[in-house]
């Protein structure tokens, strides 16, 4: 695909194909349910004809219709009707960045370069203007020139240097964001077409007809069935498929209920932090294997511990292999003692509960290093509002408690605000928060985490999905909020920036920056986008650096602002202050955040 392509290509026919698709796959489904009730119940049920050819006769005809659904669902709604949804959503995405770029380089700048590495030169109307010195303001301040250095006839061919320099500079800029834009679009086009084309190289099989050799296959037939399912599943859990979170739902829903039970009960730990896969059979599933962890962990670590008594006990902890031994054992007691610690802190969480009516739904969780998890008050899947909060620098599953307590008070908040409607808030701790925001000095200064991006950037793919996944469970439309703490708005930031998210607004709270220069720059758009910054915060200190990116609330950035109120002894105190009140007053934060979360705000 060259830039024209993208530019002038007309891609609602791809969203127009998507819902024909959608249509056909309705309608089929109909059929093949015509064909159970109807033709299977009704006019052959047992009730009419009684006998072995009878049953066998009836069983084809449902695993016929059952295979077709699973069919429609795997291959039509999956593969084909979501990847041109995706398809559409993301190559309509790049031909308005596309657009907005040429708009904005228009009459300066023309594309040359081959289809796979785009280029931009001066255009000549460019030129012209550079050589008459009637260049535009933004060029002349870019070159560090005034308007009296281009009125001076001694100093023009210095100027006309400086200006062609300072084009050719922004130009390469310019040349940079068409690549990105480029190479987005090509993104989308080889991922649709791989896996468009997948559909012809992986036909499903279909359930051998009656006859001789009717009773010799079908039971291989179904075991082929259920180890389909089991090998897309695996697919979907790994990422080796392109099937989004919306697509894994179609999937879902398109499995009989014994389907979704076989692989619930033989592989669980696919399915918990697959996205896209409703709430509730994601609780159901993490719960039950944070059960099986803590006690499969905590009967390993007492056969270590048995092992090591024994070895001390009999000297062999310091002869032969002994050594070897007992290092590894106690390099794996390290392990699993942390992350039974983790797991115990977060089951001691759940069963402490929301503090409100809201059951707490464990949508993922990993014990490994610092810990993950993801803890939903109330369900996303029916909440007429919903908002993802994304905590900052020094979060890990030891202090899982505070933090699932932070989404319950934003919860009550709304709760509170919009006292007839569902509002659903999950804490998203699926990501590498940095554990320091200061320099630490153990054998030498050590860089603290939190000055670099590089944690939000590798955080970015899971949270976009994680959201794709919420709207895709989502029972009827949804509204959105995503929302971050400190270092956790700049996840936020660098997802809405990588990805066109799908949230409908995002609030930023004590933040350093959403890796930015303005406010426009995130796929939400401005006007959707709401920050605040308490007075003493000692993230002035990193805001200050602009390591992040502009300071959110700044006139520059061009967001919304909104007061909080500074509620602590310290800077420090103050930053973790957000959700507290003051004297049993409501926090101003607080207060507008349940606005913006419920959308009376906005």
């Amino acid at each position: 695909m060259r830039w024209k392509d993208l530019r002038d290509t007309d891609f609602g026919s791809l969203k127009t194909l998507a819902e024909r698709f959608g249509a056909y796959i309705g309608e089929a489904i109909e059929q093949t349910e015509m064909i159970t009730e109807d033709v299977v119940k009704k006019h052959i049920g047992p009730e009419a004809y009684e006998s072995q050819t009878a049953d066998e006769v009836r069983a084809q005809a449902n695993m016929l219709a059952d295979g077709f659904q699973d069919d429609l669902h795997e291959y039509a709604a999956v593969k084909i009707k979501a990847t041109l949804e995706d398809a559409h959503t993301e190559l309509t995405a790049a031909q308005a960045d596309m657009n907005d770029l040429l708009e904005t380089m228009a009459g300066r700048y023309k594309v040359t370069g081959p289809a796979d590495d785009h280029g931009l030169t001066i255009s000549d109307a460019l030129a012209d203007r550079i050589e008459g010195m009637n260049p535009p303001a933004g060029l002349i301040e870019r070159a560090g020139l005034s308007e009296a250095d281009l009125v001076n006839v001694t100093n023009r061919a210095y100027a006309a240097g400086e200006l062609v320099e300072a084009a050719e500079a922004e130009a390469e800029e310019f040349a940079e964001v068409l690549r990105a834009i480029m190479t987005r679009a090509h993104n989308a086009e080889a991922t649709a077409a791989a896996v468009l084309r997948s559909t012809v190289d992986d036909p499903a099989a279909q359930p051998p007809p009656l006859g001789a050799t009717y009773d010799d296959l079908i039971d291989d037939y179904k075991e082929a069935d259920a180890a389909r399912n089991l090998e897309f599943l695996r697919e979907l859990a790994s990422g080796d498929t392109e099937a989004t979170p919306n697509g894994v739902n179609d999937w879902w829903n398109g499995l009989s209920e014994d389907e979704r039970a076989a692989l619930i009960g033989s592989h669980p730990e696919l399915l918990g932090g697959l996205d896209g896969i409703p709430s509730e059979t994601r609780d159901d599933v993490n719960r039950s294997l944070l059960a099986d962890e803590i006690t499969g962990t905590n009967a390993r670590i007492e056969e270590i511990q048995e092992r090591m008594d024994e070895m001390f006990a009999d000297g062999s902890h310091v002869s032969g292999d002994g050594p070897a031994e007992l290092l590894a054992l106690q390099d794996e007691l390290a392990d699993l003692q942390e992350r039974a610690a983790n797991a115990e802190s977060l089951q001691a969480a759940l069963e402490s509960g929301s503090g409100s009516e809201e059951e707490l739904l464990l949508l993922g969780f990993d014990t490994a290093e610092d810990g993950k998890a993801v803890v939903s008050v109330g369900d996303p899947d029916t909440a007429a509002h919903t908002a993802v909060y994304v905590p900052g620098t020094t979060s890990d599953l030891e202090g899982v408690g505070g933090l699932i307590n932070d989404a319950a008070v934003l919860q009550r908040d709304a709760k509170y605000m919009a006292p007839d409607e569902q509002t659903a808030v999950v804490m998203w701790l699926d990501y590498d928060a940095p554990d320091n925001a200061m320099p630490i000095f153990q054998d030498g200064p050590f860089y603290p985490e939190a000055y670099t991006t590089d944690q939000a950037m590798d955080a970015r793919a899971d949270l976009n999905s994680f959201l794709d996944g919420l709207e895709a469970t989502h029972d009827g439309e949804s509204h959105m909020t995503l929302m971050g703490h400190s270092y956790g708005s700049v996840t936020a930031g660098a997802t809405a920036t990588e990805y066109q998210i799908a949230a409908d607004q995002i609030i930023s709270f004590a933040s350093p920056g959403l890796t930015v220069g303005s406010a426009d720059e995130l796929s939400v758009g401005s006007d959707d986008v709401w920050s605040t910054r308490a007075d003493g915060d000692i993230i002035d200190l990193a805001v200050s650096t602009g390591a992040m990116g502009s300071d959110p609330i700044s006139s520059d950035f061009g967001g919304n602002t909104f007061e909080a109120d500074a509620i602590g002894d310290s800077g420090t105190a103050i930053h973790s202050g957000y959700l507290k009140s003051d004297d049993n007053e409501p926090n101003q934060a607080r207060t507008t955040m349940a606005d913006i979360i419920t959308g009376q705000k906005g």
